[in-house]
């Protein structure tokens, strides 16, 4: 019978001790990848939540200002951590004259100027706004509606050092726009540029300087360039025209996971303390009559508008550039954002209306728009009540 040699107690004890040695190997190789994989996401975290926040800022602070009326400031509020402003940032309608972005699911409270009725007090002061109702020349809501941002104590972690990036629009519910945010050691989150005599651009004090007030500024008067607005506070938070912005970043991780992304960049605010020009003149004229029919069906319902050219764009000061169409109930004291803009170049007008409701009853309401833009009075329908559904 053959003999079958098998390993010796030695040989065995020798290959466990090299695997030995190769498993601690790649051990260490694999915990060593996984380190660096896990330093590079946590460094990638805390860069991605560092630019999403000022980004964020960036491109709606920059702006402040667009689609206000000429009685409506651009900045309403400004400190050290919070800025508080005027812009049409949303419309629902996607051809808005004056919206910065076109967002049909937004809130119809978030698209236009609040009533004085309506005011709230704005986050981390006791400041109620607005201090008036601004209207068009039409007699219209203002489209531009009030945005703040500001830095906030985040109470949602263990942190007493964390901070979030808070938005709201108007008076709804604030809203959380970054999270793990830390304050820039020896600066203030907001840092406020404004210009001097010599047109130069220099920082305003913390505790004021000169004839310059203490932070937190705020536009007192209620009607924007009037001369009690140009030669007392409101001139003061008019001169800013930039805000720099210092915020630390971190990937929410604590010990030695933590990373830190640092950040400081300068916001311009180019329409900040601009007094809106008449580039094209007076506002316009409209004065047409706007008829109104129903010429669609009861499954199918559609109102019809007609009017003709405006008086300013057939003759007078040919600036016409844009109708606007406003809907509301009959039951309703005044109208909201803009059902529809169409643009100017025809002697005769006709719009189709086919998002109305069976029983219901409806006033519309036409103004022409020049290039400043400048809105004239508005000419309202007859009201007119749609069948009920068969």
């Amino acid at each position: 019978m053959k003999r079958i040699r098998g390993f010796t107690m030695i040989e065995i004890l020798m290959a466990l001790v090299i695997l030995g040695v190769v498993m601690a190997s790649a051990i260490r190789f694999f915990r060593s990848m996984n380190t660096s994989v896990m330093g590079t996401v946590d460094r990638m975290d805390a860069l991605q939540n560092l630019r999403y926040a000022v980004q964020t800022l960036d491109r709606e602070v920059r702006v402040a200002g667009a689609g206000t009326v000429e009685i409506q400031p651009t900045l309403v509020y400004i400190g050290t951590s919070v800025v508080t402003y005027n812009a049409d940032l949303v419309s629902r309608i996607p051809n808005s004259p004056t919206a910065v972005y076109y967002n049909p699911d937004a809130d119809t409270n978030a698209a236009n100027a609040l009533a004085y009725s309506e005011r709230f007090t704005i986050p981390t002061s006791a400041v109620q706004y607005p201090d008036t109702t601004f209207r068009t020349a039409g007699g219209q809501m203002s489209p531009a509606e009030t945005v703040t941002y500001w830095f906030a104590s985040d109470t949602s972690t263990a942190r007493t050092d964390d901070y979030a990036l808070m938005r709201q629009i108007n008076n709804l519910s604030a809203e959380v726009v970054a999270r793990n945010l830390l304050a820039y050691p020896g600066r203030a989150f907001f840092e406020w540029l404004r210009t001097d005599s010599a047109g130069n651009l220099v920082q305003v004090a913390v505790a004021g300087s000169g004839v310059y007030p203490a932070l937190p500024w705020r536009h007192v008067t209620p009607i924007h360039g009037t001369l009690a607005d140009t030669t007392r506070f409101g001139a003061y938070i008019d001169s800013i025209r930039a805000v720099r912005v210092n915020v630390y970043a971190t990937n929410g991780q604590t010990g030695t996971r933590e990373i830190r992304r640092a950040l400081v960049t300068t916001v311009r605010i180019p329409n900040a303390g601009l007094t809106k020009q008449r580039s094209c003149g007076d506002a316009p004229i409209f004065s047409r009559t706007v008829t109104v029919a129903f010429t669609g069906t009861a499954e199918s319902p559609v109102v019809q508008l007609t009017w003709t050219a405006a008086v300013d764009e057939t003759g007078g000061e040919r600036d016409i550039e844009r109708y606007v169409i406003y809907r509301r109930s009959s039951g309703a004291s005044g109208f909201d954002d803009a059902l529809q803009s169409i643009p100017g170049g025809q002697a005769n007008y006709t719009f189709h209306d086919a998002a109305v409701l069976n029983d219901s009853t409806y006033v519309y309401g036409v103004t022409a728009l020049d290039c400043t833009p400048l809105e004239s009075a508005t000419s309202l329908t007859t009201a007119i009540t749609i069948p009920p559904a068969p």
